[in-house]
């Protein structure tokens, strides 16, 4: 008996210091939402708030049943056939003149040249990329509604963001042990400064 309680007890006691402490995961999410910051205010009008609100305001005209999805579906490149679809689909068909020029003007954004930039400096490192993916996959599994949807409708609103990657980071410690948290951490930390500091090269002129 003796023996068992002994076992139990040094188990406890190894869970307890293998687990990521909270002032930790706090600290760490503090410092993520400071680098999105950056990163959004680097960012010009047309591709920030002109482009992730025009999709906003998309899903409320076009596709509102969807809206609960709407980080998903953006996420999993599937906004654009489920909510606005090709001019010859029945999708596209049954879209109201506010829907139709919402989808003109965000098909314009794209077009745009400083747009055109931004998805060339994205698609020039896909191994970065795909790291951003894999965390949006894990806030798609942890984060609320709201928060996820404030991820591309509020991109001012760092609040829900840190609430948002506080839940991220304690689900990534909780799955993983502290060598793998400490690399994931200082890997988004790497890309979020790289990608700010290509934005500010970019775009200083705006």
């Amino acid at each position: 008996m003796l023996l068992k309680f002994i076992l139990l007890f040094t188990i406890v006691i190894i869970t307890i210091q293998g687990r990521i402490h909270t002032t930790r995961i706090e600290k760490d999410a503090g410092l993520w939402t400071r680098l999105y910051k950056e990163y959004t205010d680097l960012l010009p009008y047309s591709i920030v708030r002109g482009q992730m609100t025009i999709k906003c305001e998309i899903m409320l005209e076009c596709c509102r049943g969807e809206r609960d999805r709407f980080f998903d579906l953006i996420h999993e490149y599937k906004f654009e056939e489920i909510c606005i679809g090709h001019p010859t689909s029945t999708v596209y068909d049954s879209h109201s003149k506010k829907c139709l020029r919402l989808i003109e003007e965000l098909h314009d954004i794209e077009k745009s040249s400083e747009y055109i930039k931004f998805s060339k400096i994205i698609a020039d490192n896909p191994k970065r990329e795909e790291r951003f993916q894999k965390w949006r996959s894990q806030m798609a599994k942890v984060c609320s509604t709201y928060e996820r949807e404030a991820y591309y409708c509020e991109t001012k609103n760092t609040i829900q963001f840190n609430l948002c990657q506080r839940k991220v980071l304690r689900s990534i410690a909780d799955e993983n042990d502290e060598e793998f948290y400490n690399n994931y951490v200082r890997e988004m930390e790497s890309d979020y400064r790289t990608y700010i500091q290509q934005f500010s090269e970019a775009f200083h002129h705006l």
